[in-house]
């Protein structure tokens, strides 16, 4: 009887573990990564902003070739209104003709005033000789009264003529001026139109090298359109060489110690959901940010190279989804946490048996998302009770 009563218990007792929960194991190469997401750019890209142009703060754009268009250097991708520097041209144009005609005009006035002094100087020069001349004369023929009347003679004469003289130098110098004046005016307003004539160049903007079109959002999200009215520092257009992809991302604060230069990375696009693509991290950033506004966990900025970019598909702006390679586990056993035992520091899983179950020591390798990798005293084909 007592046979039979124990053949029941171990019966019962076997049924009672088979209907516990348990997972079989299985060897695997398991990676543990930090997860992120990020953006696709291009290490290599030139940005493009309205020209700097004088007193003018705002432009208007007249023609943008479309986004997504390949250009060569030198053709043409962005253009604005340039009426108003075309009537600023108008009106510089209109005094430059002025003051060259100015400039002109002085020149024949000079001239002429310059000839009548020297005329007038000649009179005085002949007068003086002539009132030398009397004034040698002795009393033999003429008398006392008229020799005296010519020595004043002279003297009136060579003050005349130092008057001529002083005036003739004074009005060459007084021409010089007004010519110097005149001919500075000229210069300076032929600055300004060399000036007005390059702001009216710079209206129209040409691929500084080959590349694809990207439009740049402004700080609402907007992306510029044709008769649109731009500040002239906003950038409207970028240049990317695909060749050089990279990804931009952010590593929360906390998880910076899990991430150094060279890391592997597997990268994938959500607009090409089924291929991933490999990648290593190639800078970190030496400072902790906020990372925005809405979100504001502190965070370091980083930059992922990618070792084989398909510029086919690849574009500035996707969206990316990271796996930052932490480590590369082989031959392990991924368990859920909850089948994990502990005592005394050392770690335990509960293997199931010919006689119920017992203990097996295991090392704990990486915990990731609710599962813990582990290597010890299991082999393939145990059942874990959880």
């Amino acid at each position: 009887m007592s046979k039979y009563l124990l053949a029941l218990s171990a019966l019962f007792l076997f049924g009672c573990i088979d209907e516990q929960a348990s997972v079989k194991v299985q060897l695997e190469e398991v990676n543990i990564t930090l997860n992120s997401t990020g953006e696709l750019a291009s290490s290599d890209t030139v940005s493009i902003s309205p020209p700097m142009v004088k007193h003018t703060w705002q432009h208007k754009i007249t023609y943008m070739i479309p986004e997504g268009t390949w250009v060569k250097q030198g053709q043409r991708i962005l253009a604005f209104d340039a009426q108003q520097q075309m009537e600023k041209i108008r009106e510089t144009q209109n005094k430059l003709a002025t003051e060259k005609q100015k400039e002109a005009s002085q020149a024949l006035d000079s001239e002429e005033d310059m000839q009548k002094v020297k005329l007038s100087v000649a009179e005085a020069q002949m007068q003086l000789t002539k009132a030398r001349e009397k004034a040698k004369q002795d009393g033999d023929y003429a008398s006392q009264l008229d020799v005296k009347r010519l020595v004043i003679d002279l003297k009136i004469a060579r003050k005349s003529l130092a008057l001529k003289e002083y005036e003739q130098a004074n009005k060459q110098e007084l021409a010089e001026v007004e010519q110097e004046m005149t001919r500075s005016e000229i210069q300076r307003l032929q600055a300004e139109l060399d000036e007005q004539q390059g702001a009216v160049a710079s209206m129209t903007i040409m691929a500084p090298k080959d590349g694809i079109v990207v439009y740049l959002p402004d700080h609402e999200g907007n992306k510029p359109a044709e008769g649109d009215s731009v500040f002239f520092a906003q950038k409207l257009l970028e240049l990317p060489n695909l060749s050089r992809m990279i990804v931009k991302t952010t590593i929360p604060e906390q998880e910076i110690s899990r991430v150094f230069l060279g890391q592997e990375v597997e990268i994938k696009l959500d607009a090409i959901p089924d291929k991933t693509f490999t990648g290593k991290v190639a800078t970190l950033g030496q400072i902790v940010r906020v990372k925005s506004r809405e979100e504001p966990s502190m965070v370091y900025d980083a930059e992922l190279s990618i070792d084989s970019p398909d510029i086919d598909v690849m574009r500035p702006g996707m969206a990316a989804r990271l796996n930052i390679i932490e480590k590369k586990l082989e031959h392990v056993v991924a368990l859920p946490e909850s089948s994990i035992k502990t005592q005394d520091e050392q770690h335990f899983v509960e293997v199931k048996s010919l006689l119920g179950s017992k203990l097996a020591e295991v090392e704990v390798l990486g915990r990731q998302e609710g599962q813990v990798f582990v290597t010890g005293d299991v082999q393939a084909g145990d059942e874990v009770i959880l």
